[in-house]
């Protein structure tokens, strides 16, 4: 925010009500060491990514094979259990893109244990990933508030008399209304030329905060 030689700097950050960053910087941390480890599995398939927006659907990703010869066709069968229970073939192929598995709310039940494979079909062969197991209140990951505005108010003669009124949105609505976590805001903002006297603003549900 700039005014009369004043800015300011804003950061937000979005925890679920009564979670740790610390389980969202594991998650990150296992995403990116499932992707390491499947850039270094060739001849086969790999499941590198999960991730649910809210615990009432998620969405697996794979690496399909990068040892085709040309013009050899193949499918991917991606097949899962719950809580050792029967196998059963991915619900959705198509909403997630190429190479996913998306589940939707009628295939989704939190603190359950999910144990799932991919295979690729070939005339020659098939190819089978290593077996991934998760929860999916493990794999939750929100987005980040959009549409960040501000307007000045009690804009006096000198940089006291300034204060500044701030909302936001977040970008899927529906996450919130359905979904089994409620968001609270952080606000954290400085001087530009404080750079380590950060203010720090209590979580709340609302959308909006004056500083």
């Amino acid at each position: 925010l700039a005014d009369g030689g004043r800015m300011l700097w804003l950061l937000f950050c979005l925890l679920p009500l009564g979670g740790s960053s610390s389980i969202a910087q594991e998650v990150a941390h296992k995403a990116r060491h499932n992707r390491d480890a499947a850039a270094n599995v060739t001849g086969r398939p790999q499941i590198y990514y999960c991730r649910s927006p809210n615990m009432e659907d998620f969405t697996c990703w794979w690496h399909p094979l990068d040892n085709l010869t040309a013009g050899e066709e193949v499918t991917y069968v991606f097949t899962y259990s719950k809580d050792k229970g029967p196998k059963h073939e991915c619900p959705d192929y198509k909403s997630a893109g190429p190479n996913s598995c998306h589940f939707d709310k009628r295939h989704t039940s939190i603190w359950t244990l999910y144990c799932m494979n991919v295979t690729a079909v070939t005339a020659q062969r098939n190819y089978s990933s290593q077996k991934l197991c998760l929860d999916v209140a493990d794999i939750v990951e929100t987005e980040a508030p959009i549409n960040l505005t501000f307007s000045l108010t009690d804009a006096g003669g000198d940089e006291a008399g300034h204060s500044a009124l701030l909302s936001w949105m977040y970008p899927v609505p529906e996450d919130l209304l359905y979904g089994w976590i409620t968001l609270v805001y952080e606000l954290q903002y400085r001087r530009i030329n404080e750079a380590d006297n950060w203010k720090v603003r209590r979580p709340s549900l609302s959308p909006d905060a004056s500083i």
